[in-house]
Order: C-alpha cells, then sequence, then structure tokens
C-alpha cells in the first residue's frame, strides 16, 4: 500500500467528516428524545447498526469494483439485491433493538411509550437505509471512475454521513410521532 496515496486521500475526507460528527452531535442534542420517553436508550444501536450495515455494504461494493464484479457505468443494476438485504437488515434489527430497550426499560419500572418507540426507529431504519445505500453505490461508483481507492474513502464517509443522516430522519420522526401522530 502506498503510503503517501492513502493520506492524501483519506486525510481531507476524515478531517472534514470529523467536522460533520461534531454537527451530528449538536442535532442530536436537540432532536427532543424527551418527547418519546425510553427513545434514547436505543440511539447509540441505532447510530452503530446504521453505520456497520452501511459501512459493510459499501466495502463489499469496493471489494466487488476491485474484483471486476461491480460496474461503475452500471451501479444499481449490480447493486440491487445488496439493497433488498441492507434495508431488510437495518429495519429488522432496528426495530428489535427497539423491542428489547422498551421491554428492559419497562422491566426496570421506567416509563416507555412502545409504540412511538417502534414507530421512530422503523421509519429511520427504512428512509436511512435506503438513503445510504444509494449513497453507498454512488460513492463507490464515482470514487472508482475517477480512480481513488473505495476502501480509503467510502466507508468513512457512509459512516458519518449515515450517523448525521439518522439522527436528522429519528429526529424528523419524533417530530412526526409528537405532532402529527
Amino acid at each position: 500500500m502506498d503510503r503517501r496515496k492513502f493520506i492524501r486521500e483519506a486525510l481531507p475526507v476524515l478531517t472534514f467528516l470529523g467536522t460533520i460528527e461534531v454537527f451530528t452531535g449538536y442535532v442530536l442534542s436537540g432532536a427532543g428524545l424527551k418527547a418519546i420517553p425510553g427513545l434514547l436508550a436505543v440511539v447509540p444501536a441505532l447510530i452503530s447498526l446504521r453505520g456497520n450495515v452501511s459501512g459493510s455494504f459499501a466495502s463489499r461494493l469496493g471489494s466487488m469494483a476491485h474484483l471486476g464484479i461491480f460496474d461503475p457505468e452500471k451501479p444499481f443494476k449490480t447493486a440491487k439485491e445488496g439493497v433488498k438485504a441492507v434495508v431488510f437488515m437495518s429495519v429488522a434489527f432496528s426495530v428489535l433493538a427497539g423491542i428489547f430497550a422498551s421491554l428492559i426499560l419497562y422491566g426496570t419500572g421506567h416509563d416507555v411509550d412502545f409504540v412511538g418507540i417502534i414507530f421512530v426507529v422503523s421509519m429511520t431504519a427504512l428512509l436511512s437505509s435506503l438513503l445510504l445505500s444509494t449513497l453507498s453505490i454512488l460513492s463507490v461508483s464515482i470514487s472508482f471512475r475517477r480512480k481513488i481507492d473505495p476502501d480509503n474513502v467510502v466507508v468513512p464517509i457512509i459512516s458519518t454521513v449515515g450517523d448525521l443522516m439518522s439522527v436528522a430522519i429519528m429526529a424528523f420522526f419524533i417530530w412526526l410521532w409528537g405532532v402529527v401522530l
């Protein structure tokens, strides 16, 4: 591995993404998590899950591109089945995390809005996984076409954008639950 190439490709991206993570914390602090009792308990799992599933998907696409299996000129055709798997895993595990968090909180005597938690985590998982899958596909395709190693830049981009996007989408669904529903 060429160390200079790695630093040249990754350092600017990681510096920018660190700034975005600070903004993510700011968004999370004002997300209205108190509106749905018990939701804060599931937030770390959701953010971690989104980064893990989408990051793995992006990494797999990068490997497929290196092997010639992923066509950067027709990226969505190649990755269609992977997107289905990402969405299914994200929604299923988010709902499970919401159920487990609700049961633990309820069992320890805390107030829990079970339906609100499941609504927010499932809708956040659905929308964010669709958006992150699309971003993963585009990022790998663009970086590969520009002769930038996707392994150096795509996974950090997906993980950081996934954090910010998940928190913003969650804030929207918290608002929706509290105001509209």
